[in-house]
């Protein structure tokens, strides 16, 4: 509070709301510093309490309970925000204060999605409370119970946050998936290992009912959580509060953007994994009408009940069952499931969630056993150095991979795709099945291609949709009947229905279209994808088309079934059918009965089938009918029977417009009953997004395009990797201000070619780019898609290692160098003979004699140890000397023309080709010169450079390849000495850095 507000509402606030400040206390009286203290709760004193309305009494009763968290209090057709809650409505929101000397501000019903969004995402928690009975209803309660309550009831109807955002408008300008991550770990430290973690994974995309749980076993350094962090940036994190090692708190920090941060307490709300079976059991018993188990208390869920523990159990999806059958191998993941459903509960969507829930084992889980998996890996250093999904400059997607394969028609099309991106494939026939189906979609199928793309381009988010849909059939939360909501829920409902319905009908037609086109084709994935791919549901489709009218329906607001779609409806239109066939039968008797066939129905006001007798016939009425009322000429009267008949006429019109009422919600149940083929269709339709996608992407790349070659090396070879004329996927000329973009020629492994490329030239002469050219090009290869060259052959990559850019981790403690130091332990320690490796100029951060030692070392390591393909860019211009005759390393350098400048300088003219040999010199003071420094500071370092390279770039002798090894072994050990916190951890690497430079002087 500051400014204005600080004036108006400070004396108040410092007078009346001690307890909030100086007296504060969480609702069990601790005080902030004691052991257990609940911010998130408020201890309000009797005296406060005693002077409240009851208005003010119950907003203060939810707040106490939800410090931490923004309440929207319903009052009428307005959302109304008090006391702290209004100065956030204030400068969030923009809303006015309210005069008075309370702080208070609101906004009306309409504008709720539109500031629930805005406050989420800004990283509020929003506390919804909604009104669940009106005026008329207190004061019917009040005369029927003898209640005295004077305010209606209200209730708690949803927690909002920027990872349980689900409603279309809220989602409609962010396609990306918001997951919500549950972390939990047991983390065992050895004599001989710092740290080894096995974590448990629980990622939660609420908005589209997602679920991927996990465990596995990482390394010291975190790296596969990491990799998670980088490829899905969790929006929340939710973490047992004090439980997780600072290398995880780290992690979480580092590879994370800004996430909202839940820490819960260990197994009273972070459950462990006999809590989590316990409840999850309990839900799915209840969900699935086996009444036999009731809701169990959250603060109880650890329940020893037996008949739960060891039976049961047949209900729980099978991604559940496996994790519970693994035992210690999957306690870990379980918890963490715990964890995000303690937490989802509190937002009231933990069992319709359950209920609908997709659930996925993690991919990748578990790096060490590349070979078993079927995905490359690209970790946190990969995805981020080669702008998989961020860019380095504002951290958007333009200009990244990403981008320039995004050309699906779809939501969830685009979601697909990311995740291919995130984890390409390893195995050839899994890659080959999508190059021919990528293969397939051009030429002379285009046309088949764009129209069914044109049919794509109408559907809404149909995965976020369907989600929406299967939620609103429970009727939980703010869809819940006893919710009073002013603006037309149920037509909003129904709008979104019918969007599904049509959806769902586009979809089908469109692949039905789509496959009768590709019928005669030979790409086995479309044929999978286009016959049992694609569910039947023509059948299910009909039935809700002859249902009722989709348009009348959309536009008016409201259902009238067709005869035959609601056994329930249609039995309530019969009831009222067979009463009015009395009524017609019984005026026949009366007209008989009396002799005059004129006599007839008439309704006046709200009398209805009063029975309209001449006035000559009045001295024969009987006795027992009753007058209602009179015109000149006529009576009007009841017989008894047709009071009898239009009293059940009133209870069977009643019960057809309860019927007519709640059909919304029984057709809803009933398109809710094939949830899975529903997704089914969307999953395929995804993924034929994505191929259709990849295959109009190759039409942006500049130059000649290829389909890579992918082959299995022999065993006694390094396997291979050669390009011919590779360009650059993102980068094209006319984004590149003058010039075109400058193909190269790409050869490592093989028999005829060596492994590693040691590659020098200029600055700002290309190397970086060449490297990051060839890692875009080998995912592009192994996701199926085409390479901007050519031709590409490539033996299938299991991992790439990228080190590029020298940058610093302030937060982690970590210099530019102890940072590339890490980096490069961990490849050293991960990489294979498939992996690929891309260092940049390795040694940096530290004296040129100790950073010349590690660069010639690791290369060194990679070339005679590890045996794979790699690209190591340097300015240590001494390894080029080193290595100009080793047949395992090829020697190229990005070529230059350099010519005399003004004032006698160097002059240098990038030519960006990779060529043959060693390039004699960096040319620093060239960029210095582009960069405007002043002459004479260039004619001083020009000097300097010829005074350096006078005495620098004598060779090794060769006792120097007898200390390599030492070195590498050494710096092998840096790697265990991660995140260095303590003056032992700082010590231990100074000391090796130390070792390192004598083994180099003594060379």
């Amino acid at each position: 509070m500051v400014g204005d507000a600080a004036e108006r509402f400070g004396a108040r606030e410092a007078e009346k709301l001690r307890f909030l400040e100086v007296d504060r206390r969480d609702a069990n009286r601790r005080r902030p510093g004691d052991i257990n203290y609940d911010p998130r709760t408020l201890f309000l004193p009797p005296d406060f309490v005693k002077g409240l309305t009851g208005g003010q009494r119950q907003w203060w009763e939810f707040k106490s309970k939800h410090m931490d968290k923004v309440l929207f209090f319903k009052m009428g057709k307005f959302y109304e925000l008090f006391e702290m809650d209004a100065h956030v409505g204030a400068k969030e929101l923009g809303l006015q204060y309210m005069k008075g000397e309370q702080p208070h501000c609101g906004f009306p019903e309409k504008n709720f999605s539109m500031n629930v969004e805005k406050l989420a995402r800004k990283g509020y928690r929003v506390l919804v409370v909604e009104q669940t009975e009106t005026p008329e209803q207190l004061e019917l309660r009040r005369r029927e119970k003898g209640s005295k309550d004077k305010v209606v009831k209200r209730e708690i109807c949803a927690v909002v946050t920027k990872g349980t955002l689900t409603e279309g408008e809220m989602l409609s300008t962010n396609p990306d998936a918001s997951f919500l991550i549950a972390v939990t770990e047991n983390c065992q430290i050895s004599a001989n290992q710092k740290g080894a973690h096995v974590f448990g994974i629980c990622l939660v995309d609420v908005a589209t009912s997602k679920i991927i749980l996990g465990q596995f076993r990482d390394d010291a350094d975190c790296s596969s959580l990491c990799c998670l962090l980088s490829e899905l940036r969790p929006v929340e994190i939710i973490k047992p509060a004090k439980l997780l090692c600072p290398e995880t708190e780290m992690a979480l920090s580092r590879h994370t953007r800004n996430p909202l941060v839940n820490e819960l307490i260990p197994f009273s709300e972070f459950w462990d994994a006999e809590g989590t079976i316990c409840e999850v059991t309990r839900i799915y018993q209840r969900v699935g009408n086996h009444s036999c188990y009731s809701a169990v208390d959250e603060t109880n869920v650890q329940s020893n009940d037996s008949s739960l523990q060891n039976g049961g159990r047949n209900c729980l999806p099978d991604v559940l069952s496996s994790l519970v059958s693994a035992g210690e191998n999957g306690n870990q993941a379980l918890s963490a499931l715990g964890g995000a459903l303690f937490y989802l509960r509190q937002a009231y969507l933990d069992e319709t969630l359950l209920r609908f829930a997709k659930f996925e084992l993690l991919p990748c889980s578990g790096f060490g056993e590349i070979t078993r998996k079927p995905y490359m890996i690209l970790d946190a250093a990969a995805l981020e150095n080669l702008e998989i999904f961020e860019n380095n400059r504002n951290g958007d997607s333009s200009g990244t991979l990403y981008a320039q394969l995004n050309h699906c028609a779809t939501a969830f099309g685009k979601r697909l795709l990311r995740t291919w991106l995130a984890r390409p494939l390893y195995h050839i026939e899994s890659i080959k099945e999508r190059q021919d189906a990528i293969a397939e979609l051009k030429g002379v199928n285009q046309p088949h291609v764009l129209s069914f793309r044109k049919e794509l381009s109408k559907l809404p988010d149909m995965e976020r949709l369907l989600a929406r849909i299967f939620a609103g059939s429970e009727g939980n939360g703010r869809n819940a009947n006893k919710v009073v909501l002013y603006e037309d829920a149920a037509k909003k409902q129904l709008q979104e229905f019918i969007s599904a319905l049509r959806g769902c009908e586009v979809m089908t037609h469109a692949c039905s279209s789509f496959g009768a086109a590709l019928e005669n084709g030979e790409s086995r994935l479309l044929r999978h994808l286009l016959m049992p791919g694609i569910p039947d549901v023509s059948s299910i489709l009909s039935y809700f088309k002859d249902a009722f009218d989709w348009e009348e329906a959309n536009h008016s607001g409201r259902i009238i079934p067709r005869e035959g779609a609601d056994v329930e409806y249609d039995a309530a239109c019969q009831m009222v059918k067979d009463i009015e066939s009395k009524l017609k039968k019984h005026l026949k008797e009366q007209r008989k009965l009396l002799g005059d066939a004129s006599i007839c129905y008439v309704t006046v006001g709200k009398d209805a089938y009063l029975l309209e007798v001449p006035e000559s016939l009045s001295q024969s009425i009987p006795k027992e009918y009753e007058l209602r009322s009179s015109k000149k000429g006529f009576f009007r009267y009841w017989t008894p029977e047709i009071k009898r008949l239009i009293g059940q006429l009133s209870q069977a019109e009643s019960e057809k417009e309860s019927k007519l009422k709640s059909i919304l919600q029984r057709l809803i149940g009933r398109f809710c009953e094939n949830h899975v083929k529903w997704r089914q269709m969307v999953s395929t339709v995804a993924e034929l997004d994505v191929l259709i996608s990849l295959s109009i992407a190759s039409e942006y790349y500049e130059g000649k395009t290829c389909c890579p070659i992918l082959a299995q090396s022999h065993l006694d070879e390094v396997p291979f990797l050669s390009a011919k004329s590779l360009g650059h996927p993102v980068l094209r000329s006319d984004t590149l201000g003058e010039g075109t973009f400058v193909t190269n020629d790409v050869a490592m492994g093989g028999s005829d070619n060596a492994s590693f490329i040691l590659l020098t030239g200029p600055n700002m002469g290309g190397k970086s780019t060449l490297l990051r050219q060839v890692c875009l090009a080998v995912i592009l290869a192994q996701i199926g898609a085409d390479v901007p060259a050519e031709s590409f052959i490539l033996a299938p990559i299991d991992r790439i290692f990228v080190r590029m850019g020298a940058k610093d981790q302030i937060m982690a403690g970590h210099s530019t160098f102890l940072a590339e130091l890490l980096e490069t332990a961990s490849m050293l320690a991960s990489a294979t003979r498939s992996s690929l490796v891309a260092l940049d100029e390795l040694g940096r951060g530290t004296s040129t004699s100790d950073g010349q030692a590690i660069a010639a070392s690791v290369l060194e390591h990679f070339v005679r140890t590890v045996q794979c393909r790699g690209l190591f860019s340097t300015h240590y211009h001494r390894l080029a000397v080193d290595y100009q005759k080793d047949p395992k390393v090829s020697l190229c350098h990005m070529a230059c023309q350099v010519g005399k400048g003004i004032l006698g300088l160097e002059e240098v003219i990038f030519l960006y080709k990779l060529t043959p040999g060693a390039c004699p010199k960096s040319y620093g003071v060239n960029v210095a010169r582009l960069a405007g420094l002043p002459d004479t500071v260039l004619q001083k370092a020009a000097a300097k450079s010829q005074e350096f390279e006078a005495s620098y770039g004598k060779r090794y002798p060769q006792k120097w390849e007898d200390k390599a090894s030492l070195i590498i072994n050494n710096l092998i050990k840096i790697g265990s000495i991660n995140h260095c916190s303590t003056l032992t951890d700082i010590g231990s690497l100074a000391d090796l850095q130390y070792r390192n430079r004598l083994l180099l002087e003594q060379c």
